[in-house]
């Protein structure tokens, strides 16, 4: 299968399975275990059925409560599907996204690692406890903070920068399709790029100021049990 394929939902563009990546050390991450996504606000019941299917059982929605107030998730009190909300831009407003200079994603990833760490390290352990099924982590549009918890996920596993990267820059592709998209004012667009350079920079950061994305998730405060979690959640141990 291929990585940049979307689940065929109707009413998102940028659900994707996080599984079939190669590893450094000869594994391959897990189908089924992770998704990442824009928002599910316009889900059909029909694209429901199908995450259920798919064996969704938790979701960790990144949005702030201003965006929440606006566009709701359909699975608040779901009876099968744990929902986590874990805001990683507290202020988020689409006015306030909306006036963010043309350069803002260059320094917006690192600005996050560094200011919302104990938020970061929240969604980590939801990730490590979460019940046996598939977690989906998704914001509004699904590139900027899913982009940072797919980075830290991918690279925690030791899948290649280039692949990350890759796995990254497949957003812009499949958001200008989506009502997100189209909604933007024409000299906001910049914001729905996923160029190549705003991970690897964020990458680049990574290894100049901790070496490895396993270095940054320890000294934020992740433990050996908790990463061993996450590992286990996330790779298969047949070699590839």
């Amino acid at each position: 299968m291929i990585h940049y394929v979307r689940l065929p939902l109707e009413g998102t563009t940028n659900t994707r399975d996080l599984g079939g990546y190669s590893t450094k050390d000869g594994h391959s991450t897990k189908w089924h275990a992770f998704l990442r996504s824009d928002d599910l606000y316009d889900l059909s019941l029909r694209d429901k059925k199908f995450l259920e299917d798919y064996g969704l059982k938790t979701i960790i929605d990144l949005r702030s409560s201003e965006e929440l107030k606006h566009r709701p998730s359909p699975y608040l009190n779901h009876p099968h599907v744990n929902y986590h909300n874990v805001s990683l831009f507290e202020n988020a407003s689409p006015l306030v996204i909306d006036t963010l200079p043309m350069d803002a994603l260059k320094s917006m990833y690192i600005e996050m690692m560094l200011s919302r760490q104990d938020r970061i390290k929240e969604v980590l352990t939801l990730i490590a406890n979460a019940k046996e099924g598939t977690i989906l982590f998704h914001c509004a549009a699904g590139k900027d903070r899913t982009g940072v918890i797919s980075m830290l996920l991918l690279g925690l596993v030791k899948v290649p920068n280039r692949d990350i990267v890759s796995n990254y820059e497949v957003s812009f592709t499949n958001l200008r399709r989506s009502p997100y998209f189209k909604q933007r004012k024409d000299n906001i667009t910049h914001l729905m790029y996923s160029n190549n350079s705003y991970m690897e920079e964020t990458l680049e950061y990574i290894r100049d100021h901790y070496q490895t994305i396993e270095s940054y998730i320890r000294s934020i405060g992740c433990d050996d049990e908790l990463i061993s979690k996450i590992k286990q959640r996330f790779i298969s141990q047949e070699n590839i």
